[in-house]
């Protein structure tokens, strides 16, 4: 059995002497170059990185992708990966906790008034006179959140100790945890989005929730509500966005996560001044890659043994 580390900018290769020691029978390799992907990972059964449509259909030997993502929307925009018997996993879980406190950070940027603060303090200004009344607390507002998977369900933890009301809907709803007022279907988005302070978008991107935040959705929320974007782009219609932030339907927004990454220099989103733009980078932490690299040790123990499903094992039809 060959398992290749594919190129990566963040020590995913480290794996590889653990399971070596684990499994010294079993091939593992690394590749630093993505010029030479496509012949180390012709042989490969088991692949640990990135990929594109062309380098998968190199992988005439590959049964298992494991991502170190945990969207994984651009692997099932791969047609013939999606339709094949490769499996797929993704990192989903290793990002809750720091997902959850950006988003926070987001917020807390306009209602504490950090963002207007910076601009303030670049033209040497003293703007308590100007800003102090402007500030609010959490306390005895209402947070959406749209998709309670591991991420909103870390978020909603976080909001607590706050005194405001959480709010979520989920496809798979299940049971309500005490952290949360209210668990609804997807059934009940429109009413989370009238009733919220704070919306926070989580779910993961698929057909299903393509575009599901768009003018119709933004003109329910409360002109005094802040959106916050951070699972991944296009879930929110970014034309409709701009739109709302700029007639000030609703009062700001903060996004994570784009149609288009890098956002192109071009894009009206630099220029929204009640728009926070953070570059896809709420997914940062000191633990990131340590837990991505367990989840492959673990998984790679589960798939010599047989143990199946495999951890994060995504339904590809699905998309999650």
């Amino acid at each position: 059995m060959r398992i290749l580390v594919g190129p990566n900018s963040f020590g995913l290769e480290q794996v590889i002497s653990d399971l070596h020691a684990d499994y010294p029978d079993v091939d593992f390799d690394f590749c630093e170059d993505r010029k030479c992907l496509k012949d180390a990972i012709a042989e490969a059964e088991v692949y640990f990185g990135w990929l594109d449509r062309e380098t998968f259909l190199a992988a005439k030997q590959l049964k298992w992708i494991q991502s170190p993502s945990t969207g994984i929307d651009g692997f099932l925009s791969i047609s013939e990966l999606r339709e094949s018997d490769v499996l797929l996993t993704s990192a989903r879980g290793t990002h809750a906790a720091c997902l959850a406190e950006h988003a926070l950070a987001m917020i807390f940027a306009f209602t504490r008034g950090i963002v207007a603060f910076i601009h303030h303090q670049q033209n040497h200004q003293w703007a308590s006179r100007n800003l102090r009344n402007a500030l609010v607390e959490l306390t005895d507002s209402t947070v959406g959140i749209v998709g309670f998977g591991t991420v909103g369900q870390a978020l909603a933890k976080r909001v607590e100790p706050f005194n405001a009301r959480v709010l979520a809907v989920d496809i798979f709803p299940g049971e309500k945890p005490d952290t949360v007022a209210q668990l609804d279907g997807i059934e009940g988005l429109d009413g989370l989005l009238m009733a919220s302070d704070y919306v926070v978008i989580t779910v993961p991107y698929t057909e299903d929730t393509k575009g599901m935040i768009g003018a119709e959705q933004l003109a329910l929320m409360k002109p005094s509500a802040i959106l916050v974007g951070i699972s991944r782009g296009g879930v929110i219609d970014e034309a409709a966005l701009v739109k709302a932030l700029e007639e000030r339907t609703i009062a700001a927004a903060a996004l994570d996560v784009f149609e288009q990454e890098p956002l192109p220099e071009d894009s009206p989103l630099w220029d929204v001044d009640n728009l926070l733009i953070t570059p896809h980078a709420a997914g940062g932490s000191q633990f990131e890659f340590d837990a991505i690299r367990s989840i492959f040790r673990e998984n790679v123990t589960r798939y010599i043994a047989g143990d199946f499903p495999l951890r994060n094992q995504i339904d590809k039809q699905q998309g999650f």
